[in-house]
């Protein structure tokens, strides 16, 4: 095959994965979900004034710790990877007597490639809330909190 028919296949192939992409149209807004501007939020929703630490990353981007008051959050935006593989997570801990003194921790995903989590966060506000007995995300359309991860006792070294 010379170089120029590799070419215009390798071409075709992009334009053929474009087009699938441009296909799965986000049905609110109209446009495919890389194209959305993403927004996550990690909120803290402690009782009693207990503090909240939390360290979110993903693959490319570590975006620090933070120790976070009552009823402030972590947010930050962006644009889904075009091939869809953007995956964020978070770490979070708390200090309280709940566990022996030992504090406790969750580690959880608060963003990958599910239409069921795109439908939560309303196509664009992925919002997760850590309570007292653990991480809920918030189902927007339907304005509820859904537990989703429980704490763990005792605290991780970071």
């Amino acid at each position: 095959m010379s170089s120029f028919n590799g070419f215009i296949l390798l071409l075709l192939l992009l334009l053929l994965v474009f087009a699938f992409t441009v296909v799965s149209v986000e049905p609110r807004q109209g446009l495919p979900t890389e194209f959305t501007r993403w927004h996550v939020y990690v909120v803290n929703g402690l009782s009693d004034g207990r503090m909240l630490f939390v360290h979110c990353k993903s693959k490319d981007n570590d975006l620090g710790g933070r120790n976070l008051d009552v009823g402030t959050n972590f947010t930050w935006s962006f644009q889904q990877h075009i091939f869809r593989r953007t995956l964020f997570w978070c770490y979070a801990s708390k200090d309280d007597n709940d566990y022996d003194g030992g504090g406790a921790h969750a580690s959880f995903k608060v963003f990958w490639q599910d239409v069921l989590l795109f439908h939560k966060c309303s196509w664009k506000d992925c919002i997760w809330i850590a309570k007292d007995d653990g991480i809920y995300i918030k189902n927007v359309p339907r304005n509820a909190d859904e537990f989703r991860w429980q704490w763990k006792p005792g605290l991780l070294q970071h």
